[in-house]
C-alpha cells in the first residue's frame, strides 16, 4: 500500500507537472509561430464582449444539467443496493468529481461517490460505479467513431501520419468497443459464473448488484449516458459561437467526438490534463480552423466549466460545508 501511496504522489506532483510545463512548452512554440498572436487574443476578447454572454451562461447551465443527468444515472444504479435520493447522488458525484483532481485518469471518481454510503455497501457501490463509466465510455467509443467517419468524408487534407493514426485509432475503438458492451451487458453471467467458480465465489457478492441489473435498465443508463454525450457537444458549438471562430457547426461536432474519443484512451494526470486537452484540440479542430489561440482558449473554458467548477463544489462537500445547522449529507 504504501507503494502505491507514493506512486500516486509521484505521479501528481513530479510526473504531473513535468508533463504539463513540456505540453505547455510544445504549445507556447506552436503559438509563436502563429503570426501576430496578441492581436487574435485581443480579437477574442472583444468577440465575449460583444457575442459571448448568452452562450456562456448556456454553457454553466448545461454543465449545471450535465451533472444533474450523472446525478441521475448514479441513483438508478445505486437504488440496486439501497434507495437514495437524486440529491444525495449529486452531492456524491460532485465529491467524485473533486477526488477526481487528485489521481491519474480519473481513477478516483469512485472514493467521493461511495464515501457517504454505509460501510457494507461501498465496494459493491464500486462496481456500479464502473457500470456507469462504462456507458459514458461506449457513447464516447461510438460517437467518436462516427467522428471519424464523417471526418474521412469531409474535404480534409490531413498528413499522412495523421491518416495512419486515425485509421489506427478507428479499428481500435472498434474492438474496444465491441468488448466493452459484451462486458456491459452481459455483467450478469459474469456474476452467475463467479457464484460457481469456488475461486471467485468470495467476491460475488460486491459484485451481485450487478447481476441484478436488467438489459432495459442498462439501456436507459446508456441513454442517459448519450444525453450527457450531447451537452458536451453543444457545450462546443456554444463556445465557438462566443469566440466567434469560423468553424461549421457539424465540423465542430465531428473534431469534439474525436477529442473525446482520444482524450478517453490517452492517460492523463490531473495537472497535465489541460495541457493534454489544449493540444489534442489543436489537433482535431485545426482541421477546420486554423486560429490556434480561440482554440486553445475554447478547451480552457469548457475544461475550467466542466471540471474545475463542479470539483470546487465536491470539495466544499468534503470539507463538510453547514447548510442551515447540518452538513449538506446530513440535509440529503
Amino acid at each position: 500500500m504504501q507503494s502505491v501511496s507514493h506512486l500516486k504522489k509521484w505521479l501528481n506532483y513530479v510526473a504531473g507537472p513535468l508533463l504539463f510545463i513540456a505540453i505547455a512548452f510544445s504549445i507556447y512554440k506552436q503559438l509563436s509561430s502563429q503570426q501576430d498572436p496578441a492581436q487574435h487574443w485581443q480579437q477574442l476578447v472583444q468577440n465575449i464582449r460583444e457575442h459571448g454572454t448568452v452562450p456562456l451562461i448556456c454553457i454553466v447551465l448545461l454543465m449545471l444539467l450535465n451533472w444533474s443527468i450523472e446525478a441521475l444515472k448514479w441513483q438508478q444504479l445505486v437504488n440496486h443496493l439501497m434507495p437514495i435520493g437524486w440529491w444525495k447522488a449529486l452531492l456524491g458525484v460532485l465529491a467524485g468529481v473533486s477526488f477526481t483532481m487528485l489521481t491519474p485518469n480519473r481513477m478516483g471518481e469512485f472514493l467521493g461517490r461511495v464515501l457517504y454510503l454505509p460501510d457494507g455497501s461501498r465496494m459493491k457501490a464500486a462496481t456500479l460505479t464502473a457500470m456507469s463509466s462504462m456507458s459514458q465510455l461506449i457513447i464516447t467509443m461510438t460517437a467518436g467513431m462516427i467522428g471519424i467517419v464523417y471526418w474521412y468524408s469531409s474535404n480534409v487534407l490531413p498528413a499522412d501520419g495523421e491518416q495512419l493514426l486515425m485509421r489506427v485509432l478507428f479499428f481500435g475503438t472498434l474492438l474496444a468497443c465491441i468488448a466493452v458492451q459484451l462486458l456491459y451487458f452481459n455483467a450478469g453471467w459474469m456474476v452467475r459464473w463467479m457464484e460457481k467458480w469456488p475461486a471467485a465465489m468470495k467476491y460475488a457478492p460486491i459484485v451481485h448488484a450487478v447481476g441484478e441489473i436488467h438489459r432495459f435498465e442498462l439501456l436507459k443508463i446508456l441513454g442517459l449516458a448519450a444525453l450527457r454525450y450531447i451537452v458536451f457537444l453543444v457545450q462546443y458549438v456554444l463556445v465557438f459561437m462566443a469566440l466567434q471562430l469560423p468553424i461549421y457547426w457539424l465540423d465542430a461536432i465531428a473534431a469534439t467526438s474525436i477529442l473525446f474519443l482520444i482524450l478517453a484512451v490517452v492517460p492523463s494526470i490531473s495537472l497535465a490534463e489541460l495541457g493534454i486537452r489544449g493540444k489534442v484540440s489543436l489537433l482535431v479542430f485545426g482541421w477546420y480552423c486554423q486560429q490556434e489561440v480561440g482554440i486553445l482558449l475554447a478547451a480552457a473554458v469548457i475544461w475550467f466549466i466542466n471540471i474545475i467548477l463542479p470539483a470546487l463544489a465536491g470539495s466544499l462537500i468534503l470539507l463538510g460545508v453547514k447548510l442551515f445547522g447540518k452538513t449538506t449529507f446530513e440535509k440529503a
